[in-house]
């Protein structure tokens, strides 16, 4: 390796470290395993800790924030190049999840959830792989059904995204987010809405059926997020003009050449062998039993009443306003643009922050020997949750800065910025650097081959570059290479 790839490398190794100080024992062991078949993956594995077990609490905890009320929910999007581990890690974490699932159900002891019209409605948690995109998959309907006598009925026909568990997209990059089609279109409004707080009711996606008279179906999702995608080609565009992403906690993370041979290498070191699969998943359904178990019984302690479940020590804010600066504190030395997408995440991340503190709290419970002194959220438990929701921030930040830099080149090299430049250094200039921008754009109209319209429209994309002096009616122009640095 180089100097380069030895201080990625280090770097790399120095955050996974950080783990095994911090995060609360339960979730380093799931990392330990996680990675063994997913490399360096460290960062997804936590990740995916913590969305399983902010979905199994979610109807136990409440989160108070000021006159809002958050759920325990944490939506995850994985954004990482292709064959570096992404479906390995699925191939881990989506047994555990489901058959801790299956564990919950066969319990039949999760509160039910009670409808607008006070109708009680079971709780069921499993796993929806999303493929299908329209609204009678997703959301459902009505189906009309005729009796012997002739007598019609059309029983509610709720669809796959109603429920508990996950909504598991492993190509999200099909999801409609990236690349709109019709169907596709309203996935965008119900991930929006079903990422809504679950206290209220804006997170009830309704639906309008023509076919029905205008019935209107209600879809309950209750569901946590977990999508993976390799980076699209419109990522920075997505990120700054839609929310969904924003909802969620992204990783983003373009992996480097050198490190993907290592990858590779490690799995191919694997070829040929056998290894048990079922001990370690059985291993973390069991933890994650347990700590639904013990999160329902202090549920059950404080009355049902799932704003008293978790209680927040005085240290909590000051640790919580200390990383909100050092955030802000990342963003100084970034470029204006760059600064201005990641800022739009900022305060979600924050949300996102306060949720995983309240998990490694949750997460820790069951190795506390005094009850007492469980379901407290200090400011220690938004260090552990900070190790995390940075390193999310600060490769978000880094993947700006490199695709952003790469589009800006790709503008220039398709503005003919060279053939404008070469044109103004070549021709006669006053004292202060000035030429005549009508005799200018003609020389670069010549030199490039190109219509007059098309030179104006490329003179456009770099006019910035530009310093323009009009003298009379005329217009004389001076090239700023200020703007280069």
């Amino acid at each position: 390796m180089n100097n380069d790839e030895e201080e990625y490398m280090e770097t790399l190794e120095t955050n996974a470290g950080v783990f095994k100080e911090a995060l609360p024992k339960v979730v380093r062991d799931f990392q330990k395993s996680a990675v063994e078949v997913s490399h360096y993956n460290d960062i997804p594995a936590g990740i995916s800790f913590f969305t399983i077990l902010g979905q199994i609490v979610k109807d136990f905890i409440i989160i108070p924030n000021g006159r809002n009320h958050e759920d325990s929910r944490i939506h995850f999007c994985w954004v990482q190049t292709s064959g570096t581990g992404k479906s390995t890690l699925w191939n881990f974490v989506g047994p555990v999840a489901n058959k801790t699932f299956t564990k919950i159900n066969e319990m039949n002891q999760h509160p039910a959830f009670v409808n607008q019209d006070g109708v009680p409605m079971a709780r069921t948690f499993n796993t929806f792989g999303v493929t299908d995109y329209t609204d009678s998959v997703l959301i459902g309907g009505y189906a009309k059904e005729v009796d012997e006598d002739g007598n019609v009925d059309w029983p509610r026909k709720p669809g796959l995204l109603e429920g508990s568990g996950l909504a598991h997209w492993d190509e999200f990059e099909y999801s409609g987010i990236f690349k709109q089609t019709q169907h596709k279109e309203n996935s965008i409004v119900y991930l929006n809405t079903l990422m809504n707080s679950l206290s209220g009711e804006s997170w009830i996606i309704s639906k309008a059926l023509s076919s029905y008279d205008n019935q209107v179906m209600e879809c309950f999702c209750e569901r946590s997020v977990l999508a993976m995608t390799y980076p699209p080609n419109n990522l920075n565009n997505v990120m700054a003009e839609k929310g969904v992403l924003q909802r969620m906690l992204l990783f983003v993370w373009e992996v480097p050449e050198f490190l993907q041979h290592k990858m590779r290498t490690l799995q191919n070191t694997k070829a040929g062998t056998v290894e048990e699969v079922n001990q370690p998943i059985d291993k973390y359904v069991k933890a994650f039993v347990e700590l639904y178990k013990t999160t329902k019984e202090r549920f059950e302690e404080v009355g049902g009443d799932p704003l008293k479940t978790m209680k927040f020590t005085p240290d909590f804010n000051d640790v919580l306003q200390l990383e909100y600066e050092n955030m802000r504190a990342y963003l100084q030395n970034t470029r204006p643009d760059v600064a201005a997408i990641a800022s739009n995440f900022t305060t979600r991340l924050m949300k996102i922050l306060i949720k995983m503190s309240v998990l490694c709290s949750v997460a820790s419970a069951p190795s506390i020997t005094e009850k007492d002194a469980r379901f407290k959220v200090t400011g220690h438990n938004v260090r552990q949750a900070a190790t995390i929701v940075r390193q999310c921030y600060m490769t978000l930040v880094d993947w700006l800065e490199r695709s952003l830099r790469v589009r800006r080149q790709s503008i220039t090299e398709n503005s003919l910025e060279t053939v404008f430049t070469n044109v103004y250094d070549k021709m006669d200039k006053d004292d202060e650097g000035f030429v005549n921008k009508s005799l200018f754009l003609k020389e670069v109209r010549n030199k490039a081959k190109k219509s007059q319209a098309q030179i104006y429209r490329h003179y456009e994309v770099i006019r910035h570059k530009f310093d323009e002096m009009r003298v009379g009616r005329s217009v004389y122009v001076k090239y700023n290479r200020s703007d280069d640095e």
